[in-house]
């Protein structure tokens, strides 16, 4: 099949670097339900940094959503290495947010029976493995300059850590003491370095994402060089569009106990749980987990329709009429409590076109330009130049994101928690097409009866409750189910650790002193998938075995209570069936930032 050449999201490496574009919390439900009431569940946080990653022939394609606190624009600036000399665009903040969106992770508990027909599937770097090259003991070479939106880069080639250096402080960037032994690196490795930094007359408010197009096959986040400033377990989310599922090839890839998970709060603990069985054994703080992998379907393209934008309405419109004009476009709302951007590129567009005066409030001003008509620049206003800035920062960007959806069949997402002394390898990636879908729905069922309350974890594991309270476990308890291991051609996972029989065993133990009675808690199997292609054992038991005799899919084993013997208790429910109960999770950046960074 053809693949037009096109750009797409990707993380960034910074020594300064970010701005935080203010997503909005996603809000997600899963599942169909007979009765259509929304379950109760709760999204996981999305903060963080963001990379979202395109391949197509033979060139990486990224989007990088800058996130930047420092709040000093003349502070800003941002060091990206790279394989080869790039190109660069403006990129989308909304796609990648509706990447977020759509494949955000959520985790509910449903009480009630589920429809039949319904179905659940169980930051700022990047870079392609380099081929070599190493540093000339020259001063860098400045091979590319121009600006992109509101920032200007240069491309720099050649030289040493020093030289490199030595140039990006003398031309106003702020560069980390530890840089340059990070940067020699990299130099030895053959890549270049992009540096941007915010044009002059822009604001940190106008910082918006950009694109990044190189020669390459393999993503991979430049994530050594982070490490200079960046923070105790930094998020990082990682965003593939392709063909197939993507897998980390130079990390571990770990499937999470779910046991570990308090169900009762939603979820609440998820970032926790995650920390904790990246950082386990045979991973090493160095691994990602899938949170979804699956059709590019679920993505909401809508939110990059463009039918309501026309630059040509701004030729030869009156200069007074151009907030009016933008508004009814819907890319920004003024009224009587101010002003609100609703396109992360109109301000650095109306920022530049149409400063606001000197000793005048930036939202008077823009809530109505004809009571300011006599001190708006001429100089700085240009309908030709706004009309052509207008397609190529807000119009373009989105029809290409239109593109990559219609292009791409399959999104990956992949999630991390990683500390600064684990950034000494660079994570990289690669497409593996034997691999099974993995959803981002999960849900868990609350049966109820005399004898107390009990969870149904997706995969059939069944634990007592105490109350409200999900267990605290023990130090006997893991964290990570599963820690494998894929190698870059392709294939089924090597299984470094398998703690299946260990969670198991815990919870059987847990049961048998939380259960009312002492029964046997018997088995079920919901049929869900890990995304691992071990169907029905989600969660890592042996099809629904907890403790008890398995009974066949869906029915009740040799135990009592809730799995519907009449022994034990003088009242028992039957369980409800939920092998298609549901809820959804799931989307990175990296950064760095000057004063606090972050990639």
């Amino acid at each position: 099949m053809h693949r037009s050449k096109t750009w797409l999201p990707l993380a960034a490496l910074s020594l300064a670097v970010g701005i935080e574009l203010a997503p909005t919390p996603a809000e997600a439900c899963g599942g169909t339900f007979c009765d259509g009431a929304l379950p109760t569940s709760m999204p996981v946080d999305q903060t963080g940094e963001t990379i979202l990653f395109a391949i197509d022939n033979g060139y990486v394609e990224a989007h990088v959503q800058i996130e930047y606190d420092g709040g000093d624009a003349d502070q800003f600036a941002w060091i990206v290495p790279v394989p080869e000399i790039p190109e660069i665009e403006v990129g989308s903040w909304r796609l990648v947010q509706a990447m977020l969106d759509g494949t955000v992770p959520v985790y509910g508990v449903q009480s009630r029976a589920v429809c039949e027909d319904s179905s659940i599937g169980d930051g700022g770097l990047f870079l392609s493995q380099p081929d070599g090259g190493g540093s000339t003991g020259e001063d860098p070479v400045v091979v590319a300059k121009d600006v992109v939106g509101s920032l200007e880069y240069v491309v720099l080639q050649g030289g040493t850590a020093d030289t490199v250096t030595d140039w990006l402080v003398g031309s106003g960037y702020a560069v980390e003491d530890e840089a340059p032994a990070i940067l020699d690196e990299y130099i030895g490795e053959g890549h270049v370095f992009v540096a941007f930094r915010l044009r002059h007359g822009a604001g940190v408010s106008d910082i918006h994402p950009v694109v990044i197009r190189y020669p390459g096959t393999e993503p991979c986040i430049p994530i050594r060089l982070t490490r200079v400033a960046a923070k105790d377990d930094m998020d990082i989310r990682a965003l593939f569009l392709g063909e197939s599922r993507v897998v980390p090839t130079s990390y571990r890839h770990v499937l999470l106990n779910r046991a570990q998970l308090d169900w009762p709060s939603f979820g609440a603990n998820y970032r926790e749980l995650v920390t904790m069985a990246v950082d386990a054994p045979m991973a090493d703080g160095r691994a990602f987990v899938t949170e979804y992998a699956g059709s590019v379907s679920v993505i909401d393209s809508s939110r990059l329709d463009t039918s309501m934008l026309d630059s040509s309405a701004f030729d030869g419109i009156p200069v007074v009429d151009v907030i009016d004009t933008l508004e009814a476009m819907g890319l920004m709302l003024c009224n009587e409590d101010g002003c609100q951007w609703l396109h992360e590129l109109a301000p650095s567009l109306v920022h530049e076109f149409l400063p606001v005066p000197a000793g005048v409030e930036e939202d008077a001003f823009y809530a109505c330009l004809s009571c300011y008509a006599g001190l708006i620049d001429p100089v700085a206003w240009d309908a030709a130049a706004f009309a052509a800035a207008f397609d190529e920062r807000i119009v373009a960007p989105m029809q290409h994101g239109q593109d990559l959806l219609a292009t791409w069949p399959y999104v990956t997402r992949l999630y991390t928690t990683i500390s600064p002394h684990e950034m000494t390898v660079d994570p990289m990636f690669a497409e593996n097409a034997g691999l099974p879908d993995v959803p981002s729905r999960y849900g868990a069922e609350r049966q109820q009866d005399c004898c107390g309350d009990a969870m149904r974890l997706p995969g059939g594991r069944l634990v007592w409750m105490t109350g409200n309270s999900w267990p605290v476990w023990g130090n006997d308890m893991p964290w990570a189910e599963r820690i494998e291991e894929y190698a870059p051609g392709g294939g089924a996972p090597i299984v470094l650790d398998d703690q299946s029989a260990t969670i198991d065993a815990v919870i059987d133990h847990w049961n048998q002193v939380a259960d009312c009675n002492g029964q046997d808690t018997g088995g079920w199997d919901t049929g869900l998938d890990d995304g691992s292609g071990n169907p029905g054992d989600a969660d890592g038991g042996s099809n629904g075995t907890t403790g008890g005799t398995a009974g066949a899919s869906g029915t009740s084993g040799s135990g009592g209570g809730l799995d519907g013997s009449s022994s034990g208790c003088g009242c028992t429910t039957t369980p409800m069936r939920t092998d298609a109960v549901g809820w959804m999770l799931m989307l990175l950046g990296l950064g760095a930032v000057a004063r606090r960074r972050r990639w």
